[in-house]
């Protein structure tokens, strides 16, 4: 027979291992949006495709936002602002997937 205390102890460094997993995924999920949103604000204010940090971010978050680009025509605000809704629509694509992901590792944890 399987002593209790072992089990017990199983179940808590298997709860320990999936918040840790939890954690990193949060803090992972936490810089794409930080991206994105950086993204979509420099978008927002026009700042000029020539410039370098704009180049790097573009850079940065061509691969998440690639399979949204294009789904959308863009809009503005006061017709100076765009508002590129692609990204937006990806930003709450990848927070949906965010979700999914710590509900599945809520019930890995159980």
């Amino acid at each position: 027979m399987i002593d209790p205390r072992f089990i017990r102890h199983h179940q808590l460094d298997r709860t320990v291992f999936v918040a840790r997993v939890a954690r990193v995924i949060d803090y992972l999920f936490g810089i794409l949006y930080a991206l994105l949103l950086v993204r979509l604000a420099l978008a927002f204010f026009n700042a000029g495709t020539q410039a370098g940090f704009v180049q790097l971010i573009d850079r940065m978050t061509q691969p998440f936002y690639g399979p949204f680009q294009g789904m959308f025509a863009a809009s503005t605000i006061d017709g100076v602002h765009p508002v590129v809704w692609p990204l937006v629509v990806a930003i709450f694509a990848y927070m949906l997937l965010h979700g999914g992901i710590r509900g599945l590792l809520r019930i890995l944890a159980r």
